[in-house]
């Protein structure tokens, strides 16, 4: 079995997926989609669409007016030694 040959015009993923072994087309992420909950409220029966991106952000849409966005800041830690003022993450 002869290996990738970077001259031969293929990319490395496309050689793999001539050989049939399973590779991501690019353009595909790491992350997860999107995840999404469709459902009727409890107090007024209006549906509701609660979606929730890759970063954690919620996006809750009432009816087909109204939206609510709640945005997750990410959490960065730091440790500071206060000898030298140096920061590491």
């Amino acid at each position: 079995m002869s290996g990738y040959d970077p001259g031969s015009g293929l990319t490395y993923g496309a050689w793999l997926r001539s050989k049939n072994i399973q590779t991501r087309p690019q353009g595909w992420t790491c992350a997860t989609r999107d995840q999404v909950r469709e459902y009727r409220s409890k107090r007024d029966g209006l549906r509701v669409k609660d979606t929730t991106d890759q970063l954690g952000n919620r996006v809750v849409g009432h009816g087909s007016d109204q939206q609510s966005v709640v945005i997750q800041n990410p959490v960065v830690t730091a440790t500071v030694n206060t000898s030298t003022g140096e920061v590491t993450q």
